[in-house]
């Protein structure tokens, strides 16, 4: 019987959520959530209206880019994440992307608001789906998989 390795399990759990919780916020914004008689936004204008709190500059056609590139590159990451595939780059991206989101959130509505929707906690589980991406649990020579000391270390 196949036992999957701990980083195997912890790899997959990152990116499961990860992607989850992308492909749900996108899910909101176009109202698909709303016969279930939950979500937060309901509609793009109203997440337009959000993001116009985050970026107070931003009106017009410049906040309409930036309500599109949000909700396209939350997408395409929540995709790649669900996939697996290249688990490096798309860990950074997603890291990057939360960071910027975060310290957004952090300048216009204040520290509180990132750090109870756990932005800054999501950001650090895509740093370490980027590292776990990409690392192979060790294996013994008879072929037995360990996790061990030896394993975090190599991290």
């Amino acid at each position: 019987m196949y036992t999957p390795s701990a980083i195997r399990v912890v790899r997959i759990a990152l990116r499961l959520s990860l992607a989850a919780a992308f492909l749900s916020a996108v899910a909101d914004r176009f109202g698909w959530w709303k016969p279930f008689g939950q979500g937060s936004w309901g509609s793009v204008g109203a997440f337009a209206d959000y993001a116009h709190q985050l970026v107070p500059f931003a009106s017009g056609r410049l906040l309409t880019v930036i309500v599109w590139a949000a909700t396209a590159t939350e997408a395409t990451l929540g995709v790649l994440l669900l996939t697996g595939w290249w688990p490096k780059l798309v860990g950074a991206a997603t890291c990057l992307m939360l960071i910027v989101f975060g310290t957004a959130m952090a300048v216009s509505l204040g520290m509180e608001s990132p750090l109870s929707y756990s932005v800054f906690s999501a950001a650090s589980a895509a740093a370490a789906y980027a590292v776990l991406g990409t690392t192979s649990p060790p294996h013994t020579t008879d072929g037995v998989k360990t996790i061990g000391l030896s394993a975090v270390v190599s991290l």
